[in-house]
């Protein structure tokens, strides 16, 4: 059975009505929701969304009809003006028979400015702008709501804070010619806004749309506009087109559903909630009220956050628990390494309860995915090494993964020589379409000698090595971004080469995220120009530190200055003592495969001394190191849940993203970590932390200082 909301911009229509789970309205005003996404966030999307689409589409004529891909949308403004002008409700005639001229409308490439960004209508109005190819200038709370509206695609943050700076500001920025902008706020924040608007009576009008209110003295050259919101319930041609459109958006993720805030004890919460609203406890988040006997959770941040497993037993046959501990923009992401190859992910003969299979890992997947994890990475292998004697395929397997789950992003490990870019971009672009955006790649520049010459490769040199991965990834992110690509490098070309289908864009990921790893200055320059996410061994809390100040200052040069986020590899071993975890660690490393490690060290360290300062990967490891051979352990998750929880926050606040883990268990220890550890880290961030460095330091940083040798 269907699942469909529809949105209430008519509730003085006494006709319509919804009775619990029933909903009586007009058949053009519904839409359905995908099967993935819950009741509770479909039901904050309805008027935020319509209010931006009309604002945007009718008002000041942005057309979605423009948007290249799977999220192609309708010419409202277009659809309007081809009907009878009776059709159309005579209060709001004018707005869309003479509201903006035809020869005024955006086109890509323009400024656009939202005043009160984070509320929910201002976050649809970003990532419709963004979906149509303008220049967002988003104006809100940026201490509490930036990194979310980054992540939703805004090209410029202004602090709401100074107003007249925030209008200097934007004048700066669009050196005056901003002609388009939208106000979420009121009469006030609308003045201010005017402000910022190119406004002369000789050129092209600029366009002000106030949602709840415009300022009562104009400016010359400054046309303003009131949403016309009735033509969604009046218009069933216009309804029926918004509708089906917003069914493709989910469908496609195209669209980022607002943050949301559950409200306690059903009707009777509903005063307790609006309190939140007025005193500021809720901010920038829809309120939904579940009708029904059972109080439910009250916040973004439900979760088992006492940091037990109570009450947690029968609720990860879904995944509502998932959602709701992932539920903070701010949080940071957890992804687990797949086992597609076989040998498990430490190089020791220790007994461990992980499969390799397909089968096997579907359930490792569905796990993962049901109690928090967001990311996959799948291992690139083409003949046998440290003891991983069975391969499988790492892009074909990654979607075979996604074919079994709903919510799981898994990143497909790519190794630039056996794969042209041209052949990788296309197979990723399609897993992207079959799959609604949830592919990602992680390039390896490649470490192995044999791997490549077995196989008819060039070897290159270090060095070689890195820059062939630059030209990789800078022609993925072209071919995926451009409608005709060129390129002319040293080891790629390409000739107005056309992809279609492109892969799936959305607000805050234009295509599929590109990761790639290495501890070199070839490595970090990469990251720099060309890769969003960054990825790190284990290292000390002085080289994690230099490694991210590094990092970041190339990007700066380059002009990519909080572009580069950052991912961590670490081995997970979580005990009810740290004495129990210590043992398990010691029994993996004395347990060792003495040969496949030395084979393995031998190789890397090879490969990690041919750069130029000697700071290649695994260029300082250990043999006790290497056992896990990302240098997993040295990132010292192991001990309690609450010690392990505690080096998270730690990490965090050195400004890693996403931390990629392995567990010796894979059968027993994702549900493990799901239920122990990730509703502690949750319930910390809840609490402020994971944000001070300097505080999380004085707390474990002694755990990752770097030891001298005693002379």
């Amino acid at each position: 059975m269907d699942k469909v909301f529809g949105p209430s911009t008519d509730y003085r229509d006494v006709r319509k009505a919804a009775y619990q789970e029933y909903l009586v309205t007009t058949d053009f005003n519904v839409a359905r929701l995908p099967a993935e996404l819950p009741v509770n966030t479909g039901a904050a999307i309805g008027v935020a969304f319509i209010s931006a689409l009309l604002a945007l589409g009718i008002s000041l004529g942005f057309n979605y009809a423009s948007i290249v891909g799977t999220s192609e949308g309708p010419d409202l403004l277009s659809l309007l003006r081809k009907l009878n002008q009776g059709e159309i409700p005579e209060d709001v005639r004018e707005e869309c028979f003479e509201g903006i001229k035809d020869t005024e409308r955006p086109q890509k490439g323009d400024w656009f400015a939202i005043w009160g960004a984070s509320s929910s209508t201002g976050s649809m109005a970003l990532q419709l702008a963004k979906l149509t190819g303008l220049r967002v200038i988003c104006v809100a709370d940026v201490v509490k709501h930036g990194s979310r509206l980054i992540d939703l695609g805004a090209d410029v943050l202004v602090d709401r804070q100074d107003p007249s700076r925030a209008v200097e500001i934007i004048r700066s920025v669009t050196k005056g010619k901003l002609r388009f902008a939208l106000d979420t706020v009121g009469k006030e924040t609308a003045t201010q806004l005017q402000e910022s608007l190119h406004h002369s009576r000789e050129d092209k009008q600029a366009h002000l749309v106030g949602l709840t209110g415009l300022p009562k003295v104009r400016l010359p050259g400054v046309k303003y506009h009131s949403v016309p919101i009735k033509v969604f319930h009046s218009v069933p041609a216009l309804g029926e087109t918004a509708m089906r459109w917003l069914e493709k958006l989910l469908v496609a993720k195209g669209l980022e559903p607002p943050d949301i805030v559950l409200a306690d004890g059903g009707l009777e919460g509903i005063n307790e909630a609006l309190d939140g609203l007025r005193n500021g406890t809720v901010s920038a988040k829809r309120v939904v009220v579940p009708i029904g006997n059972k109080p439910t959770i009250k916040s973004n941040e439900d979760t088992a956050t006492d940091g037990t497993t109570d009450g947690l037993n029968g609720k990860f046959n879904n995944l509502d628990y998932a959602d709701k501990l992932n539920a903070d923009p701010l949080r940071i992401k957890f992804a687990y390494w797949v086992p597609n190859v076989s040998g498990g992910l430490v190089i020791s003969k220790i007994k461990q309860r992980t499969g390799w299979s397909f089968e096997q890992n579907v359930e490792y997947a569905k796990t993962a995915e049901r109690v928090g994890f967001e990311y996959a990475l799948t291992q690139i292998r083409f003949m046998a090494g440290y003891g991983a004697e069975n391969q499988h395929e790492s892009v074909s397997f990654s979607q075979a993964l996604l074919h079994f789950t709903e919510r799981l992003t898994v990143m497909a490990a790519l190794l630039p020589g056996p794969w042209n870019p041209a052949i990788a971009a296309k197979q990723i672009a399609s897993i992207d379409n079959y799959t609604k955006g949830r592919i990602a790649v992680n390039v390896v520049s490649g470490w192995f000698k044999q791997e490549f010459t077995s196989i008819g490769q060039w070897w290159l040199d270090h060095g070689e090595r890195y820059r062939r991965s630059r030209e990789f990834i800078a022609c993925l992110k072209g071919i995926w971004t451009q409608d005709q690509f060129n390129f002319q490098g040293d080891f790629y070309q390409f000739h107005d080469y056309p992809l279609k289908p492109k892969p799936i864009a959305r607000p805050g990921r234009p295509y599929p995220e590109i990761f790639q790893g290495g501890n070199s200055v070839d490595a970090r320059e990469n990251a720099a120009t060309v890769s969003d996410y960054y990825f790190m061994n284990g290292n000390t809390l002085e080289g994690f530190q230099t490694q991210i100040a590094d990092v970041k200052e190339r990007a700066e040069k380059h002009g990519r200055g909080g572009e580069v986020k950052f991912a961590l590899n670490g081995f997970i071993i979580a005990r009810e003592t740290e004495e129990e975890a210590i043992r398990v660690l010691q029994e993996i490393q004395g347990k060792a495969n003495k040969e496949a490690v030395e084979a393995f060290a031998d190789a890397v360290q090879n490969a990690g001394a041919s750069t130029a300062n000697k700071t290649g990967m695994w260029a300082n490891s250990k043999f006790e190191d290497l056992v896990q051979y990302n240098d997993g352990f040295k990132t010292k998750l192991i001990g309690t849940p609450e010690q392990i929880a505690d080096r998270i926050l730690l990490l965090k606040s050195l400004g890693i993203n996403i931390l990629l883990v392995a567990f010796l268990h894979y059968d027993d220890e994702i549900e493990q970590f799901g239920k122990q550890v990730l509703p502690l880290v949750r319930k910390l961030e809840a609490v402020g932390r994971g944000k001070d460095e300097a505080f999380e330091i004085s707390l474990t940083g002694d755990v990752y200082r770097e030891k001298k040798d005693k002379e």
